[in-house]
């Protein structure tokens, strides 16, 4: 998937500015894989939300210190989901390599339904959605 185009920036503006552009089109970006990512069969959907966290962990690690300590926190957040996330991806990418080894993919299987029940959680957390809103209002 490529990037959300970010409209809007503007060269002659603080970087305060343009950072809080890219970091609301990133966060808008990862919300709009979860409702499908939520479901267990959905690897796509997940794999996608994996790489649109990576990309908002990427530039809050970048632009955190203009952007206050909402963005420190997002950005936690974002690498914690990125890392759930990833080994679901591992699991799916090891599944197929696995084939006609019934206790590996057995294996596989479990490890992965484990893994997005923890995504899940993590994801309808109270404190997963209070840092992504806090960091959303800190830039709107």
């Amino acid at each position: 998937m490529k990037a959300r185009k970010v409209r809007g920036l503007k060269p002659g503006e603080p970087l305060r500015a343009n950072a809080a552009r890219i970091v609301a089109t990133r966060l808008d970006e990862l919300r709009g894989f979860a409702e499908e990512a939520l479901e267990p069969g959905a690897w796509n959907a997940q794999h996608e939300m994996r790489i649109a966290a990576k990309r908002l962990r990427y530039v809050l690690e970048i632009m955190a210190a203009c952007l206050g300590p909402e963005a420190e926190h997002g950005r936690e957040v974002a690498k914690e989901l990125q890392g759930v996330l990833g080994e679901i991806h591992d699991c799916d990418v090891m599944g197929p390599r696995a084939e006609g080894i019934e206790s590996v993919q057995a294996l596989l299987r479990t490890r992965r339904e484990l893994l997005h029940a923890r995504f899940r959680d993590l994801w309808l957390a109270t404190e997963m959605q209070s840092a992504l809103s806090a960091l959303e209002a800190r830039v709107a």
